[in-house]
């Protein structure tokens, strides 16, 4: 970690780089040719970004001068962090459902930090930054977290199990750099790692009580990836007693890939809601990244065959606007929330999530001036502050808002259901008891 970052409190006005058109990225200058037949080479005084890595700063970067072709090699300078600023680095999930929430609910969470950290706990002269990579392939993200140590970012941040080792291994290697792995389980305790985990077993249990109250005929459904990847277990063993929770004489099927014959895709989970839809199930959740969309879509039908009146529930992103086809049965979807608790509908009777962290993370008292809005922030802050908030992390779960009706193109909605106040007030409540640990998911 940088030196002469304290917890003194400095309220300081910084410009903000959001919109302004400025390019913060540290680009390599064109080369200008000393005639027109025998252009020379030139050597640019920094290492270039990654042109994958797009930085946000409340900093002036540096100028890049051009040096002679026969100039000695230049000495490492990063082009836009310094040992004044707190430097915050996400290298994204993978692309794919599973990680698209997540993916930009992490950024917005970072770049809400880097415009309000220098007026809450920054030192005097300090700003922050912000600088984002995606993998396009399998084996980069470890390049990926190397160029970011190299350009000394004081944070990075990974998304995914898939990064799980390359980010303790880098951690170990560097450990005067801060780590944060969201949605993965580490091995070990590192000073300078921290994890950021979602229970996916209250999840499954907070949409389990909603298809309870939201079924007909007394029968629903859950549509898994595997019968034995943790996630799908958790979301399966939550959903069920979500649903028992409520009326324990509704049914429950529960269709899960079997393995070894091929991956999960749309086109399995098709024939995996098609089964549920035999079944009778008039509400199937659909968690899976692999199979989600297929069961989504097979539920909805095409407008005019739709079954059983079936409602559809989605993971980990807005079905409502990614899966336009499945508007006729969407009824809402579960999220991860790594990001402000505020946003989602649940509001009523919340408990203080917030003050809780503070709480746990044993955070000075000059910090709570700092609006934290959520488990990322507390723990990046922590870390900014010197502590060390390593460990597994659990992060909250939550629905997203119920969706209005709509049907695509052609067709009729499915079903017309719309939940009651007290039905929303029902899950708020449930949300709280499972947060708190007064109800048990699995």
């Amino acid at each position: 970690m940088k030196t002469g970052l304290t917890t003194g409190l400095a309220f300081i006005v910084v410009a903000s780089a959001c919109g302004s058109g400025t390019n913060l990225v540290g680009t390599a200058p064109t080369a200008v040719p000393t005639t027109t037949t025998a252009p020379i080479t030139m050597a640019p005084t920094t290492t270039v970004v990654p042109t994958t890595i797009a930085p946000a700063t409340t900093v002036v970067p540096t100028t890049t001068v051009a040096l002679s072709s026969t100039a000695p090699p230049p000495t490492f300078q990063p082009t836009w962090t310094s040992e004044s600023t707190w430097d915050m680095c996400l290298v994204t999930g993978p692309d794919g459902r599973q990680y698209e929430w997540l993916n930009h609910a992490t950024w917005m969470s970072l770049e809400r930090q880097r415009r309000e950290l220098p007026n809450t706990v920054m030192p005097d002269g300090g700003g922050a930054t912000t600088a984002s990579a995606t993998p396009e392939q399998s084996g980069e993200p470890a390049a990926l977290i190397d160029d970011f140590v190299e350009e000394r970012c004081d944070l990075i941040v990974t998304i995914g199990a898939e990064m799980g080792a390359a980010t303790a291994a880098s951690a170990h290697q560097n450990p005067d750099v801060d780590f944060i792995g969201i949605d993965q389980h580490h091995d070990g305790e590192l000073s300078n790692l921290a994890s950021l985990v979602f229970p996916e077993d209250r999840a499954g249990f907070l949409v389990g009580a909603l298809a309870a109250l939201a079924t007909e005929n007394g029968t629903v459904a859950v549509v898994l990836d595997s019968t034995t990847e943790p996630s799908s277990v958790a979301y399966r063993t939550g959903f069920a007693n979500g649903v028992a929770h409520i009326d324990p004489d509704v049914e429950v099927l529960s269709v899960a890939h079997p393995g070894g014959s091929g991956e999960p895709d749309a086109g399995w989970g098709a024939t995996a809601a098609t089964q549920a839809l035999d079944g009778g199930a008039d509400v199937i959740f659909a968690p899976g990244s692999g199979s989600g969309y297929g069961v989504l879509v097979e539920t909805a039908g095409t407008g005019y065959d739709a079954r059983n009146g079936a409602l559809c529930i989605g993971a980990g992103v807005d079905d409502f606007l990614q899966v336009i086809k499945a508007r006729r049965c969407m009824l809402t979807s579960v999220h991860k929330l790594p990001d402000e608790f505020h946003e989602f509908y649940w509001r009523p009777g919340r408990p203080a999530y917030i003050k809780q962290y503070e709480e746990a993370l044993g955070l000075p008292l000059e910090y709570e001036v700092g609006h934290a809005h959520s488990t990322l922030s507390l723990i990046n802050r922590e870390f900014l502050l010197g502590g060390t908030p390593s460990g597994t992390h659990l992060g909250p779960v939550g629905l997203h808002f119920f969706n209005m009706w709509g049907a695509h193109k052609t067709g009729v909605p499915n079903r017309a259901y719309w939940p009651s106040d007290e039905l929303k007030s029902l899950l708020a409540d449930l949300t709280g008891a499972l947060w708190r640990g007064e109800i048990h998911a699995s």
